[in-house]
Formats: C-alpha cells, sequence, structure tokens
C-alpha cells in the first residue's frame, strides 16, 4: 500500500532533553498518528546522528578524538560475519542497544499499548556517516570502495533490525535514512560531482525498508533523491523551499509516482521561532504549494502527499524551543487537514 503523509506531524529525531519520559511525552502528544523514535544525543554521546551508526561497526575506533575505522584482523573478522548476516534476510542482526537509543523499547511498548498504525524512525545515511569517519591514513573513509561496502551493508543491517522491531510492535516501520552531509554536495567539501555516485549508495539501504524517506538540512542536488527509489523527501522548507522548489519536471515525476514531501515549515532557530506565527507558516507553505499546483499537480493530491514537520532536528537547541515548535506544526497540520477533508 502506498504511503500517504496526509499533512500529519512527525519529527526529524533529536530532542534536546535529556528523559526519555519527557521526549515520549512530546512525540504521542504531537506526534500520535504518525509518532517518531527521538534521539536524545544530550543523554548520551552514544546517541549522536552517526555515533549511533559506530556501534557494532567492524573497525571503528576513537584515535585521538577521531572516529577512524582500523582494519586489524578484528576489523576483517567482523567484515566476514557482517556481510555473511546481511546475505540472511531472517537473520536477527544490526541490533541497536539501549545505549545508542534509549526511547526504543519505551517507544515500542507506547506503539503496542496505542494501537498506532504506522511509525518512524531514522537512521543517519551512509553517505553521512562514511564521511564522518576516516580511513588510518585520515583519508573519508566515503572514497574508500572496502570501507564504504562496509558501512553501507552495516547500515542496511541496523535499517532492517529497526524496522522489524517496529513491525513486531504491530506498527508499518517507516525509515528514513537521512544524508545531512549532502548539503555539501558541488562544494569543495565533497569530491564526487555526479549525482548517481551518492545515489548508488544510498540505494542500497534503501531497500533493507519498505516505506523510505530521507532528510537533508539545506540546498542540494535534489536530483539525488528525487531520481531515486525513496519515498519521502524531508527538507528545511523554512528556508530552502525555493532551491527545492526549482526542480519541476523531477518534482512533477516523483508526486505523480506517490511521492511525499515532508515541509519542514517550522524553524528550530529559536530567534526565528520566536518572530513567526502559524498564519506566516501558512502563508509561506502555501505558497510553495501554489508552486506545485502552478506545474500542474492537483492542490488535493499535494497535501495528501505531505507531512508537516520541525525544518530539522532539535538536539542542538534549547530544550524549550521542542514544545512551541510542535504546537506551531500541529497548528499548520490542523488547518491544512481540514482542508483535505
Amino acid at each position: 500500500m502506498p504511503f500517504e503523509g496526509r499533512c500529519r506531524v512527525t519529527g526529524i529525531g533529536s530532542f534536546a532533553c535529556t528523559g526519555v519520559d519527557e521526549a515520549l511525552g512530546m512525540v504521542f502528544e504531537f506526534a500520535p498518528e504518525l509518532p517518531f523514535v527521538p534521539q536524545l544525543s544530550k543523554r548520551s554521546r552514544s546517541e549522536g546522528m552517526n555515533e549511533q551508526m559506530y556501534e557494532g561497526l567492524p573497525g571503528a575506533q576513537q584515535r585521538d578524538g577521531t572516529w577512524t575505522m582500523v582494519q586489524d584482523e578484528a576489523f576483517f573478522l567482523g567484515v566476514d560475519k557482517l556481510f555473511a548476516e546481511a546475505e540472511e534476510p531472517t537473520h536477527d542482526s544490526g541490533a541497536w542497544s539501549a545505549e545508542c537509543c534509549a526511547a526504543l523499547e519505551p517507544f515500542l511498548d507506547r506503539i503496542r499499548a496505542e494501537g498506532v498504525a504506522e511509525a518512524k524512525s531514522q537512521v543517519s545515511g551512509p553517505v553521512t556517516v562514511a564521511m564522518s569517519l576516516v580511513d588510518e591514513e585520515g583519508n573519508p573513509a566515503l572514497y574508500s570502495e572496502v570501507l564504504r561496502e562496509v558501512i553501507v551493508k552495516h547500515i542496511a543491517l541496523k535499517v532492517r533490525w529497526m524496522a522489524r522491531q517496529i513491525e513486531a510492535a504491530g506498527a508499518r516501520p517507516i525509515v528514513f535514512v537521512d544524508e545531512p552531509f549532502l548539503a555539501s554536495f558541488g562544494t569543495p567539501f565533497f569530491a564526487w560531482t555526479r549525482a548517481e555516485q551518492p545515489r548508488e549508495v544510498i540505494e542500497e539501504v534503501y531497500a533493507a525498508a519498505e516505506v523510505k524517506g530521507t532528510h537533508c538540512c539545506a540546498n542540494t542536488d535534489w536530483t539525488i533523491f528525487l531520481n531515486s527509489s525513496v519515498d519521502i523527501i524531508s527538507l528545511d522548507a523554512f528556508g530552502y523551499a525555493t532551491g527545492f522548489l526549482t526542480y519541476r519536471d523531477e518534482l512533477v515525476h516523483f508526486l505523480g509516482r506517490g511521492g511525499n514531501i515532508a515541509w519542514g515549515i517550522v524553524p528550530t532557530d529559536p530567534d526565528d521561532l520566536a518572530a513567526t506565527s502559524a498564519d506566516d507558516l501558512l502563508a509561506r507553505l502555501n505558497a510553495a504549494i501554489d508552486k506545485l499546483v502552478g506545474y500542474g499537480l492537483d492542490r488535493a493530491t499535494v497535501l495528501r502527499q505531505s507531512l508537516i514537520t520541525p525544518s530539522c532536528g532539535l538536539g542542538s537547541r534549547p530544550p524549550e524551543t521542542a514544545r512551541p515548535n510542535f504546537e506551531l506544526c500541529r497548528a499548520v497540520s490542523d488547518t491544512l487537514r481540514a482542508q483535505l477533508a
């Protein structure tokens, strides 16, 4: 069954608070129809966006403050095990520990108790993770064919395991493979110059999930995602909708095949947040939707294939900004859902 956002609220992932109960309380208060696993990076460094993916990754070691992939005997033994498990679709590997995701088990308990139909989790994608790691010469792991393949297989198993946990709790799993580093695509900080290169890497991880999304924090070459198999594209629509909407033909094709847009219309910056209102944000978002309608798309179809989110994760923001942010997300969502109904 195709996924439809129907202007529901969900989150990017991270929260600045350290309490599991506090984070889950807000998740299920403001995003009860598409709740998401909160990442509590201020509770533990192991819950950082990339650090969550380091757990169990062969060769990953911290050396002088830098995460390095060391190709020693333990690395090659770990790689053999990883590749064997990747070939067994029913193998229960790729598990996340409570240290890396303290909210996961309580989240799954809430899903079971409340009969949630769909639930979201997220991982840091292979390009972003591989650019956060270096080889023993100090080069980004992404540019090593061997290390890149190991990282891709490892993250795919993480996605597969997470999707199984959500499904076992009774909900349809929606897994986002987020690639914030691709905001650097086309700059001197990123050596690959063709959109096909990162897309091919990410597609291997997408294959591990039935319904998959992605998030990028700023402008990028959006054809990387629009021409991929991803079902949901999440962007900072408060700051970067104009650039996103220049991809007319690709957007028409993406939405035409059933793709969804997660509009990150509510800013996470405290000053921007304090200076805006639900009416202001609705006007911004309606202008973006009107642009798509001008491309020949049906407004009701666009709304059915939309989600409402914060513009980015809240993990680096003051904890007190989370509630007003999600209050605005909910206000925008409620208005658009009334129009859709």
